[in-house]
């Protein structure tokens, strides 16, 4: 089924144990510093409702009229992996690519996960059909998935059964006939307050003999008895509107580290467990995360391209457009732009084929993204506060351009070509871009959401293809070597 925004906020009452800000919340709906991101997630389930949209968001799963969102779907053609693109695209510019967490990333990752449920049979038939059941659960019932992969930040330089305190990260306590109980802790869960499902995989890097006990990958409703969501500080906790904060005031995402404590995971919901090879080598389950890291990689195309409109929108509201330090810095903006363009969409149009049949963007094409995006990302940002200069920080509010000194505000806060309230609120998107909390939190993720970026750079290296290349370069060294052999100097 597709569900609605309503029925996406209906199924987050159910009582859940969420602590934030030094209180403990049941029922996040009711809590108010989530109500706008709430609002912006349950957008994305109603988009999928809308006539205009239906054909390009949802596909039909079965063979019936049963529809599913097509971030769940299985290319099964060339053609569908650039279908799936389109629908990335409307998701994202519908939030603005600022919500790392939307339910696509998910619905991605579990859909390339289950291409691979071969993988999981080599250690048993159960855990293979554990995890295509799991999929088709959540495909047909349209649910909300986020994950948590990282353990605590204790002591990193020890395994896990060597800590301190060797309870504390996630682990198998013991077994039942009814599934494994599991306690521990796990970071980071991006939205797990607001979603319906948990996904825990094991943290590859670190595990060692010994750590048997924590190598273990399952899902679990975010409501279950005994898993508890601790959640960071809100960044935003007043009432915003969309001119004054239009990011803000709609996409704070949270984030949370999960404690279990004596959870029960029962068994169709468990994909291995004290299992150190799986453990260690599942992360590189390629075809698993292409479309995953698909979904991420239209995101940032779309905030790139949000970027760039802005820095050509500033400088046009105060005509420093044709000074030419500025054009140097909007020509590499968009030169960033049309880059990270040019990889997702070589991504999309050289698909590869997974060993079932099915087809993936082209993982050479998404991981060179994921090695330069942060990079450029980080310079677009600086490129906007060069721009803005003062102006990004004398900002008044639209109180101001409604109350009684709006004449003055409108006069003296004027562009070359606009009202003082049209100048001022180009200015407000550029803040809440790239110098509020919200927009530096996403510059954070962007950073660091496929791993530490030196040693994702490093591993792509030692996979990146560039055969045709090398081919070309064995070619001249070849000419010379002949050369040699030959004798003549």
């Amino acid at each position: 089924m597709i569900r609605t925004g309503k029925q996406y906020i209906d199924g987050l009452g159910a009582d859940r144990e969420i602590y934030i800000g030094g209180r403990l919340v049941r029922n996040v709906t009711s809590y108010e510093p989530f109500r706008s991101v709430i609002d912006s997630y349950a957008a994305l389930y109603d988009l999928k409702h809308d006539p205009a949209h239906r054909d390009v968001l949802t596909y039909a799963s079965g063979d019936g009229d049963e529809r599913a969102d097509v971030s769940f779907l299985l290319p099964q053609t060339r053609e569908d992996v650039v279908r799936r693109g389109d629908a990335l695209r409307l998701f994202s510019n519908t939030s603005l690519g600022m919500l790392s967490r939307s339910p696509d990333i998910m619905n991605s990752q579990l859909a390339g996960i289950a291409d691979n449920a071969d993988w999981f049979r080599q250690w048993g038939d159960q855990w293979a059909e554990n995890i295509t059941n799991y999929y088709r659960y959540v495909r047909d019932n349209d649910l909300f998935l986020t994950h948590a992969l990282g353990s605590p930040q204790t002591d990193r330089s020890k395994p896990s059964h060597q800590q301190k305190d060797p309870t504390m990260n996630v682990h198998v306590v013991r077994e039942t006939d009814a599934g494994l109980i599991v306690s521990g802790a796990k970071q980071l869960a991006t939205a797990a307050p607001l979603t319906d499902e948990l996904l825990v995989w094991p943290n590859a890097r670190g595990l060692v003999p010994g750590d048997e006990a924590y190598c273990v990958a399952f899902a679990i409703p975010v409501n279950s008895p005994g898993l508890k969501c601790f959640c960071r500080e809100p960044l935003v906790t007043d009432v915003r509107n969309a001119y004054d904060h239009p990011i803000s005031s709609r996409f704070e995402e949270i984030d949370a580290l999960i404690v279990f404590d004596e959870v029960l995971v029962p068994w169709d919901r468990v994909f291995f467990y004290n299992n150190l090879e799986a453990a260690t080598t599942m992360r590189f389950m390629a075809q698993g995360l292409a479309l995953a890291h698909h979904s991420t990689a239209v995101q940032g195309v779309v905030r790139a391209g949000l970027t760039a409109a802005l820095a050509y929108r500033i400088a046009e509201t105060i005509q420093i457009g044709s000074f030419p330090n500025v054009g140097e810095k909007l020509g590499r903006l968009v030169a960033f732009l049309k880059t990270i363009e040019g990889l997702v969409y070589l991504a999309e149009h050289k698909p590869a084929q997974t060993p079932n049949g099915n087809w993936v963007p082209d993982r050479d094409a998404i991981q060179a993204y994921n090695v330069v995006f942060p990079e450029f990302n980080a310079e677009a940002y600086k490129m906007i506060r060069r721009l803005s200069g003062a102006g990004m920080m004398l900002t008044p509010s639209l109180a101001d351009f409604t109350g009684p000194g709006a004449q003055i505000a409108n006069r003296f806060f004027a562009g070359a070509d606009t009202e003082g309230w049209e100048r001022v609120q180009v200015f407000k998107l550029a803040w809440d871009l790239v110098g509020e909390s919200v927009g530096q939190r996403v510059l954070l993720y962007d950073e660091f959401h496929s791993g530490d970026p030196m040693f994702f750079a490093a591993n792509y290296a030692r996979g990146a293809n560039v055969e045709e290349w090398t081919s070309l370069l064995d070619g001249v060294l070849a000419d010379g070597a002949d050369l040699y052999r030959s004798g003549r100097g």
